[in-house]
């Protein structure tokens, strides 16, 4: 792989790498340069939204990739996107597109074959939701996503000509990091805070923010109804530094996508934990939520007590470190909403405690649990989940890298699950692959997909893996904790890859590589992959 020329050569190492390209083959460059047709072919998806379903079950039926043919997986092209080095969106993918934000508030339409840029557009900042989408009748298809500033933006999938956009903060400090869920005519949008970093200013008076689910007319915007987390308004609870008040109760964001069932007429969230005490009861826990109102159905919490902010990891004596923090033990990965062997609808849960759970959608009822891992502040699970209800197993990525108070051996790798139980059925421990990385941490903290035969997973070290679905053995490792070529021209380097993972369409998959949040090491890599010309069908 050629690798990008350094900053002190930048220009003549570009004329090279160009004539070098011409040299050995010019079909890349000269398609991405040419004959890139400006309009996305709309006619069909990979899925949709950032669970690829409502269920958020990361399971891809659509995908010709196998266990005798993935091996044969080979790098396609690659993009660098702008905006800094820790990008936190997802795909969303056409029948030939790939659409994608960026950090710098850029939503792309590359072709999906070559990477070309169908169309590009910028909006605000700091988009840090994945994109998903929806079809509005008339062949208008949409493309909803939010930002860190609070905003929900709808754009044409076609052109990316904005549809309308719409606040959905009720307080200054709420921003969107979870992807929203389209479901008939309503988008749901779960609404998480930066007052969880802001509390490290001791002279702030900590908290007065809350999670909450917010439904919108999906065409036009429009303010359904708002569900708080927490139902009490925050009191002053004390004061530091003479004058600095304390607030409590707070927090309990919404970090990732609202699961729904139309049958049920249900929409299932999780939630953090809080950042104050006093503590609430819908803090570190399972909601459900009725469609139409927004009335809570049923909270099963797990954690109790969990009161924890960004200012307990400078030292748990600043003054809004909260006495006695928690272990901040959220619930970060979507619900998952499947059926027990008898077809009871039923809840999979994942928590940065290293715990799985398993409850009754009707009533909340807990019926197993399972522990995998220590956790801490950032895993056990973290991003997501995926099942497959056909072999009735749910596969579990373990992140449990040495942050917060987390106690006992550390045990990161990817797990299969009976759904039935929650019984081990294979477990693939993460291989250490920090050797000569810098910052590098052991631990599978990024989203994972799984399809027919195989589960698509990442590493904090930078690597991809692919492991067999029956066994978890590796079947294919590609690492990208390295510098590339981008076939926008832009500087492109990979490295830690965490958040939402790997997206898998058809004989391709689509990641993002580089994280530079938590001290991690930071990239801006968009990397396709596809089987070799020539490779063996199924």
């Amino acid at each position: 792989m050629i690798r990008a020329p350094s900053s002190a050569r930048n220009r003549f190492g570009r004329l090279v790498f160009s004539l070098a390209v011409w040299l050995c083959g010019w079909a890349v460059p000269a398609v991405y340069a040419a004959t890139c047709h400006p309009l996305p072919d709309l006619s069909s998806w990979y899925g949709q939204g950032i669970g690829l379903d409502i269920r958020n079950t990361r399971y891809q039926r659509h995908a010709t990739l196998y266990r005798d043919n993935v091996s044969n997986l080979e790098v396609a092209w690659i993009f660098g996107l702008d905006g800094g080095d820790s990008p936190h969106s997802w795909f969303e993918v056409s029948r030939d597109t790939v659409f994608v934000a960026s950090p710098g508030g850029v939503v792309y339409a590359l072709d999906k074959a070559t990477g070309c840029i169908r169309w590009q557009r910028h909006y605000e900042s700091g988009i840090r939701t994945g994109l998903t989408r929806g079809d509005l009748g008339s062949g208008l298809h949409v493309l909803w996503f939010g930002t860190g500033g609070g905003i929900v933006w709808a754009i044409n999938a076609r052109n990316g000509d904005v549809l309308w956009k719409v606040d959905a903060r009720e307080h200054p400090f709420n921003w969107l990091t979870g992807t929203p869920t389209f479901v008939d005519d309503r988008l749901y949008v779960p609404v998480s805070s930066m007052e969880l970093g802001v509390a490290v200013n001791p002279l702030y008076g900590c908290c007065t923010s809350r999670g909450s689910l917010v439904a919108l007319n999906a065409a036009t915007g429009k303010l359904l109804w708002r569900t708080p987390v927490i139902d009490e308004a925050p009191q002053v609870s004390g004061r530091h530094l003479l004058l600095v008040k304390q607030w409590g109760p707070s927090g309990a964001p919404v970090w990732s996508a609202p699961t729904v069932d139309p049958d049920s007429n249900r929409i299932y969230i999780g939630t953090g934990e809080n950042y104050t005490h006093p503590t609430s009861t819908s803090s570190d826990a399972i909601i459900a939520i009725d469609r139409d109102t927004g009335k809570k159905a049923w909270t099963q919490q797990y954690t109790g007590g969990d009161a924890f902010n960004l200012a307990c990891t400078i030292h748990f004596n600043h003054p809004n470190c909260p006495d006695e923090p928690g272990p901040d033990l959220d619930f970060g990965a979507p619900p998952i909403l499947t059926a027990t062997a008898d077809g009871a609808p039923m809840i999979l849960a994942g928590q940065k405690s290293g715990d799985v759970h398993a409850l009754v959608a009707a009533t909340g009822e807990k019926l197993w649990s399972v522990n995998l891992g220590r956790g801490g502040y950032l895993g056990g699970v973290h991003w997501s989940m995926a099942l497959h209800e056909g072999m009735r197993a749910l596969f579990v990525p373990i992140s449990d890298i040495p942050l917060g108070v987390a106690k006992g051996e550390a045990k990161p790798g990817l797990y299969a699950l009976s759904t039935d139980d929650g019984r081990v059925l294979w477990r693939a421990p993460l291989t250490p692959g920090c050797a000569n990385k810098e910052p590098c941490r052991d631990g599978m903290s990024a989203g994972i997909t799984a399809t027919d035969e195989l589960v698509f997973a990442t590493a904090l070290d930078g690597r991809f893996q692919v492991h067999d679905a029956r066994t978890g053995d590796v079947l294919f490792t590609h690492d990208t904790w390295q510098s590339f070529e981008a076939v926008n021209g832009v500087p492109t380097a990979g490295g830690t890859i965490d958040v939402h993972g790997p997206y898998v369409a058809g004989d391709m998959v689509f990641l993002q590589s580089g994280y530079g949040s938590f001290g991690q090491k930071g990239g801006n890599a968009l990397i396709a992959y596809r089987l070799k010309a020539g490779s063996a069908p199924h």
